[in-house]
């Protein structure tokens, strides 16, 4: 078992590790990079952002040729929970810096589950943005 590390974007309009850490948000969606191929399930992976943290256990890893193919696939609740909708999660992930780089290398989408984490806030039901 290994342990790897991701920075991640996380605010109240985007708050990814909450709803990680809440078990909502079942996969974290990134580019595909060598340093991605080399996590394996049972892996953990430390999501962080600034002063905060989830750690987690790396439960699968499925791979895309695009963004659009993924939400297809593993759903918008369980990527971008905070969401109504597929043009609403596609236009948050190719808003992301780098982002243009999933034509080229493809996209992985990485199962999570939350072991610890240190949050800077908590997500509650009226937190929908977007």
């Amino acid at each position: 078992m290994k342990s790897y590390n991701l920075n991640i974007i996380n605010n109240r309009k985007l708050p990814f590790l909450q709803y990680i850490d809440s078990g909502i948000k079942k996969a974290e969606c990134r580019v595909c990079s060598p340093y991605i191929e080399k996590f394996k399930p049972g892996d953990i992976l430390t999501l962080k952002g600034k002063g905060e943290y989830v750690k987690c256990s790396i439960t699968y890893l499925h791979f895309y040729r695009n963004f659009e193919e993924m939400l297809n696939s593993e759903g918008v609740q369980n990527l971008v929970p905070f969401v109504d909708n597929f043009n609403d999660a596609l236009k948050i992930y190719n808003s992301f810096p780098g982002s243009e780089r999933v034509r080229t290398f493809g996209c992985c989408a990485i199962g999570v589950k939350c072991l610890e984490s240190k949050l800077k806030f908590n997500i509650t039901k009226s937190s929908k943005s977007i």
